[in-house]
């Protein structure tokens, strides 16, 4: 009897958990079926878009571009816009690399500018969007945190739509522009933005990468095309190149808002000479002066015919003869030859060190072969002439 009640328990032991671990065992599979298939039929590509992900890249590009794509639900989708006005649009994505030298640009050639921006990324520097405004700019709508729209739930779809429109509300009108980051959308995308506010998905035509324009359907650039540019490093002198480029094709820079909304264009054209690249500073010119006089320029005998040579003719010939200067100045006049030294306070040379190197005063006044020769030798003490001929003894 025992046997037969343990024979019993063990078989509904059996029945009970063998039920249980093939469930078990089929749930294991599916779900490792599932991981398995999603993750090699759907390319996922991390929605992140923190500034390590997309640091000094671009993040869209004419790769992207799907142009069979015209709506999107409501909202109509543009590519370009063909205007009768010879006129291009300048679209600038993103926003982790502002640019001071950007700023200046759109002041100095009054260039209306549209940018695309991540709010995560305007966060880090809200003045500068505001001076951007100030310079003519429009901020729109490219997302929190650039993910991938159309992998997200409709009510992501609509905080990474809506939250930046909030955000920016402070810079101007609200934001009715989406770019959609990687150009990546649909019409489910389309009806969520449509709901949130927006009325235009604008996409681009043409970019400009690393100072490169590349362009979807024409050889050149032409009127309507919406150019893609980014806010990374060296965004200034892609800008310059740019502008030359519209400049040799004679096309102006309109308003993309003004466009989209049928208003009257604003447009910069492009009259004054543009700079290739960004210009250097001149070297500045030097502000010393050279230390020699202009005297010393003109007396290339003194420096071949040092003054000491003509101390021999001093020493050689007694003062009492040298004298015939005395009658050109008058020594009653003058005084002693030791005083009448007017040539070293009218030239420089008594405060040129010695007249042998510089000798300004054989140089600048002939009076040097007529004065004394104390004032251009030290003959004065070789052959003091106070003492052989007294000055106050000449009639």
């Amino acid at each position: 009897m025992k046997d037969n009640k343990l024979s019993s328990l063990k078989f509904v032991s059996r029945i009970n958990f063998f039920p249980l671990g093939i469930t078990l065992l089929v749930i294991v599979i599916a779900i490792a079926l599932k991981f398995f298939y999603f993750n090699n039929t759907i390319p996922i590509e991390s929605h992140s878009s923190s500034k390590d992900s997309l640091d000094n890249q671009r993040s869209e590009s004419l790769k992207q571009l799907s142009p069979d794509l015209t709506s999107a639900g409501p909202i109509k989708v543009v590519y370009e816009l063909p205007q009768k006005q010879p006129v291009v649009y300048i679209t600038i994505d993103d926003g982790w690399y502002p640019s001071e030298e950007v700023l200046k640009l759109m002041q100095e050639y009054h260039i209306p500018i549209t940018t695309f921006l991540i709010e995560q990324a305007a966060q880090k520097q809200p003045a500068f969007w505001h001076e951007f405004v100030k310079a003519g700019g429009h901020i729109e709508d490219h997302t929190i945190d650039h993910p991938y729209l159309t992998h997200l739930s409709p009510a992501e779809v609509k905080s990474q739509i809506s939250q930046p429109r909030d955000f920016f509300h402070e810079y101007g009108a609200p934001m009715d522009q989406l770019r959609p980051p990687y150009g990546d959308f649909n019409s489910d995308v389309g009806q969520v933005a449509w709901d949130s506010g927006i009325k235009y998905i604008v996409m681009w035509d043409a970019e400009m990468e690393n100072s490169v324009l590349s362009l979807r359907s024409s050889p050149e650039l032409k009127a309507g095309d919406i150019i893609l540019l980014h806010w990374v490093p060296g965004l200034d002198q892609e800008i310059l190149k740019l502008l030359n480029i519209i400049q040799k094709q004679n096309l102006g820079i309109a308003d993309l808002t003004q466009a989209l909304n049928g208003e009257p264009l604003t447009i910069c054209w492009l009259k004054t000479p543009l700079p290739v690249s960004k210009p250097t500073l001149p070297l500045a010119k030097s502000t010393t002066r050279p230390t020699s006089t202009p005297a010393a320029t003109k007396a290339p005998a003194a420096t071949s015919t040092p003054a000491t040579t003509e101390a021999p003719a001093a020493t050689s010939t007694p003062a009492a003869t040298s004298t015939p200067a005395a009658t050109s100045t008058p020594a009653a006049t003058n005084t002693p030859a030791t005083t009448s030294t007017p040539a070293a306070t009218s030239t420089p040379a008594a405060t040129s060190t010695p007249t042998a190197t510089s000798t300004p005063a054989a140089t600048s006044t002939p009076a040097a072969t007529s004065t004394p020769a104390t004032t251009s030798t030290p003959a004065a003490t070789s052959t003091p002439a106070t003492t052989d001929t007294p000055a106050t003894t000449l009639p």
